[in-house]
């Protein structure tokens, strides 16, 4: 496995479930994110364009006022602004003053500096060059007027006809003012209506996090359920296949789900059916086999005694021997399937029954093994092991020492002998069906033991493994899960009508 691959398993969930609604959740928040960035740009194309539209005619407006005052006789300036506000005009706030009144401008920014020389271009476009012009942006609760000492929020009542009407928003108050003369300034104040656009557009804000967070989470909760649904079968399946690997026969599932599923489910109840029937053909056959062989086995001896001893002798040998290896392969295969149910099995009493044969055979032998160890397994097919390992033991060792321990999770039995032991070569060979180290095939050991235990520990789901011991001798160890056949929770299946 790649080294990408291996930080993917790290770091994403176990589940089929997890894992499709956390890449659902990130693709549908990284698509929501980059869908409002778009939103914001276009946002922001659309206000920057009104900017300049909006900047473009109030700069002309005003540019046309200022021009209109220039012209205007001075004896006439305050009667005509005494008019304008006696007719209610609210959209430019205008003055003469006789200073320029110093302003609290906003924080320049980019669109404010854009629209600045927006509004001065348009204005120099009506009037021509004009020397000492400002354009200034203000907030509506700090625009001063008049003397400067005055802001037009703290204007009395009966003044606010004469103001400029409070837009309620961020949109910031445009001030240009131009030295009219000497003595006289001109004060033209108007509220630009896209001001928001000169703070620019805060288009990640708390209401927009809240929507794009609920949205997402409405989609993971919708994802997760869709995906529960659809994996449910095979949750199913995945628990009758394992079952199926222990050695149990399966239940029909039933057929749900998707079309692909329904076809996966179908499949694999057909093959739990005919992996059944496989075994139960295969151990039919082996009865006859035993059955067909005994005649003609009998009836060979009998033909063979009749012989001289110098030629009867080798050949009843032979069929001694081949009798042998006919009922070893039969018994490996009654003991390599064993058909009985799993139960918690007390290590401690089975270990020192099995170890009986020892003591009957003047075998020093010992037992160290917590009282409180539990498996969960075949007692008949783990009776057979021990039985088998202790009896290697006592055959071709001088003693047999058993210990058992809790081991993470598992438990560990080792069977330690003072025999001669084995090679590497021999501790691979060893498990070869009627393999015998420098020994024929007897009535007693026929080279199948270490086969069938092997096979009844893999239906544990355990391991074997031969070690030298320290000293001479073998260590036989295995290693055993404590609850290989429980298959985490009952199958909710249901035979097929």
């Amino acid at each position: 496995m790649s080294q990408l691959g291996r930080l993917r398993d790290r770091w994403l969930p176990g589940s089929i479930v997890a894992r499709m609604s956390l890449v659902l959740f990130v693709g549908i928040l990284v698509a929501q994110t980059l869908g409002a960035a778009l939103w914001a740009r276009q946002v922001a194309d659309d206000e920057h364009r009104r900017l300049i539209e909006v900047s473009e005619n109030l700069g002309a407006r005003v540019g046309q006022t200022l021009q209109f005052f220039s012209r205007l006789p001075a004896q006439y300036r305050h009667v005509v602004l005494d008019q304008l506000r006696d007719m209610g005009g609210t959209r430019f706030f205008v003055s003469v003053n006789r200073q320029s009144i110093a302003l609290n401008q906003l924080p320049p920014t980019q669109r404010s500096d854009e629209a600045s020389r927006v509004i001065q271009a348009q204005l120099q476009a009506q009037t021509g060059p004009l020397d000492d012009l400002s354009v200034q942006f203000v907030a509506f609760e700090q625009l001063k007027i008049l003397s400067g000492d005055n802001l037009m929020v703290d204007l009395p009542l009966r003044w606010k006809r004469f103001a400029l009407v409070n837009p309620g928003d961020q949109s910031p108050v445009v001030v240009i003012q131009h030295r009219l003369n000497n003595d006289e300034w001109i004060y033209v104040a108007a509220v630009l209506p896209v001001g928001e656009a000169i703070q620019g557009s805060q288009w990640m804000t708390p209401e927009r996090l809240w929507s794009l967070g609920l949205v997402s989470f409405t989609v993971l909760v919708l994802t997760t359920a869709l995906v529960r649904w659809i994996v449910r079968p095979l949750r199913l399946l995945a628990r009758q296949a394992d079952a199926l690997g222990r050695g149990q026969t399966p239940e029909l599932i039933l057929e749900q789900g998707s079309d692909e599923m329904v076809s996966t489910i179908r499949a694999f109840n057909v093959m739990g059916l005919r992996t059944h029937k496989f075994i139960a053909d295969r151990e039919r056959l082996f009865a006859s086999i035993s059955h067909d062989l005994k005649t003609p086995l009998t009836r060979a001896r009998l033909r063979a005694e009749m012989l001289p001893p110098a030629q009867g002798e080798p050949l009843i040998r032979d069929l001694e021997n081949l009798d042998v290896m006919v009922k070893g392969a039969l018994q490996m295969m009654k003991e390599g399937a064993i058909h009985e149910n799993a139960e918690p099995v007390e290590l401690e009493p089975l270990l020192s029954q099995c170890l009986q044969s020892a003591t009957v055979a003047g075998v020093p032998s010992s037992l160290s093994c917590d009282p409180d160890l539990v498996i969960h397994g075949r007692r008949l097919a783990l009776e057979r092991v021990f039985a088998n390992l202790i009896d290697n033991a006592v055959h071709y060792g001088r003693s047999i020492d058993v210990t058992a321990r809790d081991a993470d999770g598992s438990i560990e039995v080792c069977f330690k002998d003072r025999g001669p032991g084995l090679s590497d070569e021999l501790k691979t060979r060893v498990f070869d069906p009627y393999f015998r180290a420098n020994h024929n095939p007897s009535t007693i050991h026929v080279g199948l033991g270490m086969g069938i235990v092997r096979s009844l520990i893999q239906q544990h789901g355990g391991t074997i493994e031969l070690l030298d011991r320290t000293g001479g001798g073998l260590v036989v160890r295995l290693l055993l899960p404590l609850s290989h056949f429980d298959t985490n929770g009952n199958v909710e299946a249901q035979p097929q009508a």
